[in-house]
């Protein structure tokens, strides 16, 4: 793609916003993909203007970079011309002819200026098939030729990357993302940072009962790279004095009354890390103890919101989600709880929840190991 000088990126949800908010938040992802761009020492400069923003850059990086910032749906290395049929017919035959397709489909799209969409397929079709000799294919064509037509400019691509979507990294409130280890977890905080908020990371510690802290870890720098600069705050809480003592007690309860015990953790790390939500990998009905019943004992009467966004996937999406983030060689291999009774309550009932929980003291010893919390900046 040696004719690229700038690379075009289109968002999606954000120019369905009121004024103010679209501004905002256009100038947030400007300056995020700004940020990503530097740190892997792009030269560029972006510019804003009607549902696009444009890189100027001849980096053949830049795009690729660019498809990785939450926000942006699609970025396309581009040509610049002018908005003349005669400049964009020409250059539609350059790029044909250094692919020399048998097939090809011209693409227009008009976005102010004078050229018709029409004109600029029937032009650009005939300089490339007199220059190329090829065929025109309009519903599976070897090559592509995109054209956007706008009032000053006119740019050529052949080329759409997909990006996350979504909303800007900051355009949300930050969020405690609980993270196991296991695939669903960090699946869930990318989830979550797509839809525009920053997260910190709460691993719970529950040696010797379970042993994921390494691979949190790694999943923790794997969603670091999708930050666009900001840190992330991986907090440990350590927890096996809790899970000793209700399942010492109540066995077949052990999974209702740990996940209560968690998410009174949780909200005690969410008031010093200023959260407004915290997050779960939940997926309804993916293990026995995900079920309706048992995710209302789990969170009744917590202070704080529970969010689930892989709630109604199933397993392969979210290993395939997994495998699009990055998460998933870091977290395939983690092991499940030896805590976890043989036969878990699936049907919890929420009086006898609740009842177990003020008998065990789970809110003061939430409140004590909250209190021995240790956080490291990834």
């Amino acid at each position: 793609m040696s004719f690229q000088d700038v690379v075009l990126v289109r968002y999606g949800e954000i120019t369905l916003k009121d004024r103010w908010t679209r501004h905002s938040w256009e100038r947030l992802l400007a300056s995020n993909l700004a940020f990503d761009l530097r740190k892997f020492g792009v030269e560029h400069r972006v510019a804003r203007s009607e549902g696009r923003i444009f890189i100027h850059t001849p980096d053949l990086r830049a795009a690729e970079i660019a498809a990785r910032v939450f926000g942006v749906v699609s970025a396309s290395p581009a040509q610049t011309v002018l908005p003349d049929i005669g400049e964009i017919s020409q250059a539609a035959a350059e790029m044909a002819m250094r692919i020399k397709p048998r097939t090809f489909a011209i693409r227009p799209r008009r976005s102010g200026g004078s050229i018709s969409s029409e004109t600029i397929g029937r032009e650009a079709g005939e300089a490339v098939r007199i220059a190329t000799g090829a065929t025109v294919d309009l519903e599976d064509p070897e090559l592509e030729i995109f054209v956007e037509a706008r009032q000053d400019r006119a740019y050529l691509f052949t080329e759409i990357l997909k990006g996350p979507g979504g909303l800007p990294l900051g355009s949300g409130g930050r969020m405690v993302a609980l993270i196991s280890g296991g695939i669903d977890s960090s699946v869930a905080a990318w989830m979550m940072m797509r839809r525009g908020c920053p997260v910190s990371l709460l691993h719970f510690d529950s040696r010797p009962y379970a042993d994921a802290l390494a691979q949190s870890m790694r999943s923790a720098e794997v969603l670091a790279q999708w930050t666009s600069g900001r840190k992330i705050n991986f907090i440990q809480v350590p927890i096996a004095r809790g899970i000793e003592k209700i399942a010492s007690h109540y066995p077949r309860a052990t999974c209702v009354l740990c996940r209560r015990l968690m998410y009174r953790i949780a909200t005690e790390v969410a008031g010093k890390e200023k959260a407004l939500g915290i997050v779960t990998g939940y997926s309804l009905g993916q293990v026995a103890s995900q079920t309706p019943e048992n995710i209302m004992a789990e969170q009744a009467g917590i202070e704080v919101p529970v969010y689930h966004p892989l709630i109604a996937m199933d397993k392969t999406e979210i290993m395939e989600r997994a495998r699009k983030v990055g998460t998933y060689q870091v977290t395939e291999s983690t092991r499940p709880c030896s805590a976890v009774p043989r036969r878990p309550m699936t049907k919890a009932k929420l009086g006898e929840i609740m009842a177990l929980e003020e008998e065990l003291g789970l809110q003061d010893m939430a409140r004590a190991l909250a209190a021995e919390m240790s956080l490291t900046k990834i």
